[in-house]
């Protein structure tokens, strides 16, 4: 069952394969030997094997070989990776998303948490700029957003009372 997790969780091996071709071709240009790689890197040679067959999923070893052999890691656009997620998020974790954006756009990086504001304030702010409709976010909404923000270590909360925090930029 233990295996059957981890094939189900490998879905992309398109960008290892690619890399791990790649890293092959600059290991035999520099003139080195998987020995010679083992030798620099400490890894074993069955995993360089797989390295180079794109069968490893661990990128820290990935990332080894590379500096080794100065190969500088191509991009998931290089290896013609599709740039999509496995599953797609709910449209209220994108409604989340984009209010989270305009936070930080408008509230963060404009300062208006320099000085203590309540959630109510900052949709407040929010409804003045015409960033949001009138009456479209509440404060739950907000108070989720700074949530994220403190565990993101970008805000704090200044002062409770009850259950109504005031929120502040992190110095």
């Amino acid at each position: 069952m233990e295996n059957d997790k981890k094939t189900e969780r490998i879905k992309s091996p398109e960008y290892r394969i690619f890399i791990g071709k790649n890293l092959k071709e600059q290991r035999i240009n520099e003139g080195y030997t998987l020995n010679d790689i083992r030798e620099m890197t400490g890894i074993p040679l069955n995993t360089l094997v797989g390295l180079e067959k794109g069968e490893v999923t661990n990128i820290d070893y990935y990332i080894e070989y590379a500096k080794t052999v100065k190969y500088p890691l191509a991009t998931l656009r290089q290896a013609k990776i599709k740039m999509q997620p496995l599953k797609k998020l709910s449209k209220e974790s994108l409604q989340r998303i984009k209010l989270t954006k305009e936070v930080r756009e408008n509230i963060i990086r404009k300062g208006f948490l320099s000085k203590d504001k309540s959630s109510q304030q900052i949709i407040d702010e929010l409804e003045r700029l015409k960033v949001i409709p009138k009456d479209s976010v509440t404060t739950t909404d907000i108070a989720g957003v700074m949530r994220n923000m403190i565990a993101d270590d970008i805000v704090k909360v200044d002062s409770k009372t009850g259950n109504k925090n005031t929120y502040i930029i992190k110095k």
